[in-house]
C-alpha cells in the first residue's frame, strides 16, 4: 500500500492563487499533486470561487488571506459589518484606534442594533474580529498630521517604483472625486433671491460628487462618474445614453461599493481598452487618496493582477495629487462659464429666473462632460508637475483672466449686474470645502447595514424628482427634420468643420433609417388589420 498522503489545509491566499490557476486553463489534476491535496479539495475550490473571493476581498489586508484558513463568520454578522465599517472609515481618517476603543465602539453597535443583551466585546472576542478582518494590529498613535517630510517621503517612493516597476507617463492614472453644487448660482442674483423666498425652494441641496481620471501624459481621460441623489431623475426619462457615467447614492457621494464599482466596472476595462487600442503594454498604476470610501490597496490590488493601486500619505494629497493641482478647479470655472453663456440667451429677468427653474441634472451632466473635455493634455501634464515634474507651469495670470471674463459676462445678463470679482470667486469656491466621499455616523452606519438591499430613499426637494406622465419624444419624421435644418444652418456658419458636419449628418441619417422603419411599421398594421 502507497503511503496515506498528509490532510494539508490550504490558506485563503492559496486557494485565490489555484482560483487563478483554474481561470487559466491549469488541470484539477496537476494543480491537485502541486498542492499535495485532493482532486476534490481543488473542485470545492473551484465551486466556491466566488464565496472565496468575496471573503478575500473584506479582508483588511494581505495578513489576513495569508493566515486565515477558515472561513468562518461572525456570530452577529451585522453587528461585525458595522463595526469593520467604523474601523475603515476611522483608519482612512486617520484617527488613532486601540483595541479598547475598538471594544467599547462595538459595545456602542450592539446597543444601537438591539442586539443581544448577553454580548461582551472580550478579548478573545476582538481577536477573533481582528482574525476574520486580516488586521494585523491596531494603531494607538498614528500621527497623520501634514509635514513636508511625508511629501518628500511619498515622492521618493513614487519615483522609485516607476524605476523598478519600468512605468511611463502612459501608465500612471489619478482618480479624485469632488463635490459640486450643480444649480449654484452667483450671490447676487435674482435666482437665489428667488429660492430664498418662493415656497418649496430649499438652498444647497442641488449637489453631485464626480470622479474624474487621466493619466500622466493627458493622452487618456475617463468619462466623468456622476453621482446624484436619485435613481432615474425624471430628466433622464427616454434617455438611455448619457456622456458621463451615472449612479446614484442616497447622499449624492461615493462610497465604498460604488468606488469598488466604478474601479473593477469602469476604470479596468476602459484602460484596458484604450491601451489595447495604442499597443501599449504592462501594469497601470493608479494613485488615490486616502478617503473613507476607497478600499484598502491590498483589496484593490487583488482585483487584476496588471492594476496596481497606490495611496497618497493623509493630509497631503491638496498639495501633491495631480487632480487638485488645478484640473478639477478649472473643471468647476468652465462648468460655470457654460452655466453663464446659456444664461445669456436668456434677454430678461423673467427668461433668466425660468432658465433656473427649467435647468436639470441632465443638463448639468452635459455641460460637465463638455467642460471635462476641455480641459487639454497640456492642463493634465501641468498638473502632475508638483509630483514629477516635467511639464511647463501654468502661470497664475492665466486663472485672473479666465476671472475677468467670467465676471465680465456675468455682467452682461440681465439680473446679474451688481456682481464683481469677489462675488465670482465665492461662487467658483462654494463647493471648493464640500467633501466628495461619504462619512457616516454611528447611526448611518447601523442604517447601512440594516438594509438587505439598496435603498436610496429619494427626497423630493424639487419636481425634477417627481413621478410623470408618459413622454415618448421627439418622433423619427420629427427629429429628421430639425437634423436636416439644423445641418443646413451650419453649413453656412464660419465656424463650421468637417468632423462636427459629418457626425450630424451621422445623426440625421439615423433618424431618417428609423423614420422609414416606422413607416414600414404602420403601412404593415395597416395590412394586416
Amino acid at each position: 500500500m502507497g503511503s496515506r498522503r498528509k490532510h494539508n489545509v490550504l490558506n485563503i491566499e492559496t486557494k485565490i492563487e489555484i482560483i487563478e490557476k483554474l481561470d487559466k486553463g491549469e488541470s484539477g489534476s496537476s494543480l491537485a499533486q502541486f498542492y499535495n491535496v485532493g482532486k476534490s479539495t481543488i473542485g470545492d475550490i473551484k465551486r466556491k470561487k466566488e464565496t472565496i473571493l468575496s471573503y478575500a476581498s473584506k479582508m483588511d489586508s494581505s495578513d489576513g488571506i495569508k493566515t486565515r484558513k477558515v472561513m468562518k463568520c461572525a456570530a452577529n454578522v451585522k453587528l461585525d459589518e458595522a463595526l469593520f465599517l467604523w474601523y475603515v472609515q476611522n483608519r482612512n481618517l486617520g484617527n488613532p484606534i486601540s483595541g479598547p476603543i475598538l471594544c467599547e465602539q462595538a459595545l456602542i453597535f450592539n446597543s444601537k442594533m438591539g442586539s443581544t443583551s448577553d454580548f461582551k466585546a472580550s478579548s478573545g472576542w476582538l481577536k477573533n474580529f481582528k482574525s476574520r478582518h486580516g488586521i494585523k494590529e491596531l494603531n494607538i498613535e498614528r500621527k497623520m498630521l501634514y509635514n513636508s517630510t511625508s511629501e518628500e517621503k511619498f515622492k521618493e517612493l513614487f519615483l522609485n517604483v516607476i524605476k523598478q516597476e519600468g512605468y511611463t507617463r502612459n501608465d500612471i492614472y489619478n482618480a479624485d472625486e469632488t463635490s459640486i453644487n450643480w444649480k449654484a448660482f452667483p450671490r447676487k442674483s435674482l435666482a437665489p433671491r428667488r429660492e430664498s423666498s418662493a415656497p418649496g425652494y430649499k438652498v444647497g441641496k442641488d449637489k453631485i460628487t464626480a470622479i474624474v481620471c487621466a493619466n500622466a501624459s493627458g493622452d487618456h481621460a475617463l468619462p466623468l462618474l456622476v453621482i446624484g441623489k436619485t435613481i432615474k431623475p425624471r430628466c433622464f426619462k427616454n434617455v438611455p445614453q448619457l456622456p458621463v457615467k451615472y449612479k446614484a447614492q442616497k447622499s449624492a457621494r461615493i462610497n465604498s461599493d460604488l468606488f469598488y464599482e466604478w474601479y473593477s466596472g469602469e476604470f479596468i476595462p476602459r484602460v484596458k481598452r484604450e491601451r489595447e487600442c495604442k499597443g501599449r503594454k504592462g501594469k497601470v498604476l493608479l494613485l488615490l487618496d486616502n478617503a473613507p470610501s476607497h478600499f484598502s490597496v491590498e483589496k484593490l490590488n487583488r482585483v487584476n493582477s496588471d492594476f496596481n493601486v497606490m495611496f497618497f500619505p493623509v493630509s497631503t494629497t491638496a498639495i501633491i495629487q495631480p487632480m487638485d493641482q488645478g484640473v478639477i478647479e478649472k473643471l468647476k470655472r468652465i462648468y460655470r462659464k457654460q452655466i453663464l453663456r446659456h444664461l445669456l440667451l436668456a434677454d430678461s429677468v423673467k427668461n433668466v429666473a425660468s432658465f433656473y427653474n427649467n435647468f436639470n441634472l441632465k443638463d448639468a451632466c452635459y455641460m460637465l462632460a463638455e467642460s471635462w473635455q476641455s480641459i487639454t493634455t497640456q492642463n493634465i501634464k501641468n498638473a502632475w508637475n508638483k509630483l514629477w515634474p516635467i511639464a511647463e507651469v501654468i502661470h497664475e495670470e492665466q486663472k485672473i483672466q479666465e476671472i475677468s471674463e467670467i465676471t465680465n459676462l456675468l455682467k452682461s445678463i440681465p439680473g446679474f449686474e451688481g456682481n464683481n470679482e469677489v462675488d465670482v470667486n465665492d461662487w467658483l469656491e462654494n463647493d471648493a470645502n464640500n467633501l466628495g466621499f461619504e462619512i457616516l455616523n454611528d447611526d448611518e452606519i447601523v442604517d447601512s447595514v440594516k438594509r438587505t438591499e439598496l435603498s436610496f430613499g429619494i427626497e423630493n426637494d424639487t419636481n425634477e424628482y417627481e413621478d410623470v406622465e408618459n413622454y415618448s419624444g421627439p418622433m423619427p419624421g420629427e427629429a429628421f427634420t430639425a437634423l436636416e435644418t439644423a445641418m443646413q444652418w451650419y453649413e453656412q456658419q464660419p465656424e463650421s468643420n468637417s468632423t462636427e458636419l459629418l457626425l450630424l449628418k451621422r445623426i440625421k441619417d439615423l433618424a431618417a433609417k428609423k423614420r422609414n422603419w416606422q413607416a414600414a411599421a404602420i403601412e404593415l398594421q395597416i395590412l394586416i388589420s
